[in-house]
């Protein structure tokens, strides 16, 4: 829970789902925490949900806890990326407290140093949902390879073209912030959300768009995986297309109340 001493502070939660990434994670958890001095708005909290890794992944963030009382761990079964996010959200939301909700990878692709940007442009206005995005002028993908870079870009072309998100840039960043009011409007849709793995964040778009936010999106450096691997396999793809299927059948038959907003570009200071 939120500590007593800043309690009155609303506060903000990054939910970090890991699996196998004990390596990656020894260099990103401090960086990440060392952002709490950045953010005077808001308490800061990290909720780490790993998927039970059996390369020891959660005893780094046992071994840190100590000494972050704002550092939590969430275990279970290793279901995918997005079962994880819905976990570590519904955690966040009923356990922590959280105003806001952050999104971000634990492999080193993300720059923790962007946590301050992204809650400061989320609050800035009300439901606001900001997006990192590898495709905005000053972006950068060093690590795509033409095959990956098509690969993206067409992801967000079909979602863009069937799902009614506006002019989103990047429809399947997992580096996002919003608040978490956006979700309790869309929880019910939440739960449901058939997708388990990284179309996760394509469906989850949906429903926030969907159910009134105003995307906002700021270029991103998506640096090179600093160890492993990319967990991107044919069946996320083929999990892709079956969730942009049921988004569009369910744009155009079951449509929503309030439509989503344009998608101006954040403005770093």
């Amino acid at each position: 829970m939120p500590s007593t001493t800043q309690a009155a502070r609303p506060v903000a939660c990054l939910v970090l789902p890991t699996y196998n990434e004990r390596s990656n994670l020894q260099v990103i958890l401090p960086r990440v925490l060392q952002q709490a001095e950045r953010i005077p708005s808001h308490e800061f909290h990290v909720l780490v949900v790993d998927d039970n890794s059996p390369d020891g992944t959660a005893q780094v963030v046992r071994e840190a806890m100590p000494q972050h009382p704002n550092l939590h761990l969430l275990g279970g079964e290793k279901r995918g990326i997005g079962d994880a996010y819905k976990r570590g959200m519904t955690h966040a939301l009923d356990h922590l407290g959280a105003t806001l909700l952050l999104e971000m990878d634990a492999d080193g692709q993300h720059d923790p140093a962007l946590l301050p940007d992204f809650i400061r442009l989320c609050v800035e206005q009300e439901n606001r949902l900001v997006i990192g995005s590898r495709f905005l002028p000053g972006a950068a993908l060093p690590e795509f390879g033409p095959g990956r870079r098509a690969l993206s870009y067409t992801g967000s072309f079909l979602v863009r073209l069937f799902c009614g998100v506006g002019p989103v840039s990047d429809c399947t960043s997992g580096y996002r912030c919003f608040p978490a009011e956006l979700l309790r409007l869309c929880r019910f849709d939440f739960y449901r959300l058939p997708t388990r793995g990284y179309s996760f964040q394509t469906a989850l778009l949906f429903e926030l768009v969907g159910h009134g936010a105003e995307v906002v999106e700021i270029p991103l450096v998506f640096a090179p995986r600093l160890h492993g691997k990319s967990k991107l396999k044919l069946r996320d793809c083929v999990e892709f297309l079956i969730t942009l299927s049921g988004l569009t059948l369910r744009r155009f038959f079951r449509p929503f109340p309030h439509p989503g907003q344009g998608c101006p570009e954040g403005n770093i200071k």
